[in-house]
């Protein structure tokens, strides 16, 4: 069970990692275009900001409802672990780190259709597409992987 826990929180991390990487691509990029609501890739933009800074409430704030869920059943499982030496709190799993891949250099949505968008990440060596729902009128970052079943 301890093994299963730590192999999420690195799993988590890796995730943080992509997200601090896309914070270079927000600084090079700058904020939408859009004069009415924010897109999906200001949501992006914004959780980068928030990784950046070392913001683990907002992160967590940013995760769609299903993910979220899921963070709030594993930390409740890691309190149990552990027994009541230590009580984890859902936005505990989120992890932040700095990563050593390169910049991101653009930051773009690739699909949009209703409440789900997917945004496209790309720096020179890499590329990664992010899932995202719209809750109550708001993007946020949705972990299809990590969503309880």
């Amino acid at each position: 069970m301890a093994l299963a826990l730590t192999g999420r929180r690195a799993w988590l991390a890796a995730s943080a990692s992509i997200v601090v990487a896309m914070a270079l691509a927000a600084a090079v990029a700058g904020r939408s275009c859009r004069v009415s609501q924010p897109g999906p890739e200001a949501a992006v933009r914004d959780m980068i900001q928030a990784a950046v800074q070392g913001d683990q409430d907002t992160v967590y704030e940013m995760l769609a409802p299903a993910t979220r869920a899921r963070l709030e059943l594993e930390a409740k499982r890691a309190t149990d672990l552990v027994g009541a030496t230590t009580r984890f709190a859902p936005h505990n799993l989120v992890s932040l780190g700095a990563s050593e891949a390169a910049p991101p250099t653009d930051v773009t949505v690739v699909e949009e259709y209703d409440n789900r968008a997917v945004v496209e990440v790309v720096s020179p060596t890499s590329r990664a597409r992010i899932d995202l729902v719209r809750v109550d009128g708001r993007w946020l970052i949705a972990m299809p992987q990590y969503s309880p079943d």
